[in-house]
This record gives structure tokens, sequence and C-alpha cells, in this order.
């Protein structure tokens, strides 16, 4: 049998097989949109039209917005649901108290600035460790006055992680919206780059990535790096490093920044990016 690629974990496809003994996959999407072939030509690497059948897609009415951090997850994550039909129209970002992204070293102007090449409304919501549920619960309950539906988040598979969020988000009467989850780490990555996104690496958990990474292109030949180490998740899930998303689908113009000289923080390796 021919490997079908992600038509095999995706909800809108399943195989069918012909009196001869042959394997099709067949795309549901084709019969209300010109833009799949009802029967894709095999392995299907990248499909914009693509769900994996683990995602959280709930019904919303109304728009959402999106767990933003900067990096790659977020923007795949805000893509995904751009694609699966949700109207993000605002970025969320639960930054430190001096406005910059914990861990990315990515300032708050930045954020505003991604926020400005997609056109797309920023809240920026400054918060300290030991007062982020606060802070969180109270962001939630602005969306809710504000209007909005749901919060879209880019978590991959670390299930008490997307339970706090979920169960937050539930009892704020908000949806709660997981395009990326269940899919494996290596198939975002594949994903993210397929879709023509351009990051940079900013930071680096200083025990699992090299500090020589630092500033480097987020590329297969970084990726390459990461699935030779057992101990670090390609995609980053467990906080191995952080990027910073400075192109790619829905943005208007590329985001010009500048890195700084390598600073440690909190077990990081960090080069602070700041406006260009």
């Amino acid at each position: 049998m021919i490997a079908a690629g992600l038509c095999e974990t995706c909800r809108h496809a399943r195989p069918l097989t012909s009196a001869r003994g042959s394997t099709f996959w067949q795309c549901g999407r084709a019969a209300t949109d010109r833009r799949f072939a009802r029967y894709p030509r095999l392995p299907v690497t990248r499909c914009d039209g693509f769900e994996a059948t683990t995602a959280k897609l709930p019904a919303v009415d109304g728009p959402v917005a999106v767990a933003w951090s900067g990096g790659k997850d977020s923007a795949l994550a805000r893509h995904r649901a751009l694609l699966s039909g949700y109207r993000p129209g605002l970025l969320v970002n639960m930054a430190s108290a001096d406005g910059s992204v914990r861990f990315h070293g990515v300032g708050g102007e930045l954020v505003a600035q991604q926020a400005d090449a997609l056109g797309a409304e920023l809240l920026q919501v400054p918060t300290a460790p030991e007062a982020y549920e606060a802070r969180f619960e109270e962001m939630l309950g602005q969306l809710r006055a504000r209007g909005f539906a749901g919060l879209v988040f880019g978590n991959l598979h670390l299930a008490d992680v997307q339970a706090w969020f979920a169960t937050r988000t539930a009892r704020a009467g908000l949806a709660h919206v997981e395009p990326l989850w269940g899919w494996a780490p290596a198939e975002v990555v594949a994903q993210f780059l397929a879709a023509g996104f351009r990051a940079v690496v900013v930071s680096v958990m200083e025990d699992r990535v090299d500090r020589r990474w630092l500033g480097a292109p987020f590329d297969e030949r970084f990726v390459a790096a990461l699935a030779a180490r057992p101990d670090v998740d390609v995609c980053g899930e467990r906080g191995e490093y952080h990027t910073f998303v400075y192109d790619g689908p829905g943005f208007r113009a590329p985001v010009r920044f500048a890195l700084g000289e390598p600073v440690r923080s909190e077990a990081y390796w960090i080069r602070p990016a700041r406006a260009g």
C-alpha cells in the first residue's frame, strides 16, 4: 500500500479499495471546494485543508482570539484556524512585567509589529509568574465581554498543559480551540516550513540545545540537528527552544528586527529581539 501522508490522519479523508484491491483516499472537502482533488495524489505532504482527527475544533458563533507568543506554534495555530473557518481577529500576548515575551526575549514592540503585519488587533497582558493565573482569567473575562467566542492555542501533546488552559477557557464561557492538538512534532515543523513561514531561533535551553544555534534560521538544518537528540522534542514542546516569526502567510510585509548579544536567563541562552 502506498503511504498516504496527511490523509491517514485527516478527518476529511477516507480510504477506498477498488475491485482490484488497490487503495485510494477520498477527500471529503472536494465535494464543496474545488481546490481539493477528490482522489489526491499520494503521499500528500502539504494540504491547506488538513485537519487532524485529534484536533479540537469546536463550532463557534463569532470571532476568536489567538494565544500569541510570536513563535512558530502560535503562528501556525492561527494559520490553521483560519483555514478551518475561524475568524481570529485578536492576538493575546501574556507578557512579562516589562512587556517582553518570557523565555523568548522578544520585545513587546516586536509583538506589536507582528500584529500590525497580520492586520490583527493586539492585547498585551503584562504579568508576573505568581500572578499569571489571575491575569489570565481576567483576560478571558475581557474576551467574553467583548464578544469573542473562543481562544485558539498552539498546544501539541502535553495533556496537563492543555487541560489547564481548557478548564479555565471553558469556565469563562469560551470555546477552547486547538488546531494542532495531537499532531506529531515532526509534522508541525514540516507544515510550518511548507506553509512558507520564516522564523529565527531566539532562545535555547542551556542543557538541551547548543547555543551556537541562537540567531539561526528555523529551517531543515536546525530541525535535523534537533532530531539527532533523543532528549529533545523537535517542536520544542517542552521549552527546549523558542522562535520569533517575522514573515509568512498573512503577513503584509516582513517584520524588521535586530538580535542582541547572547544573555543567560532562567536556564536559557537568549538573543534578545528588538525592532530593527
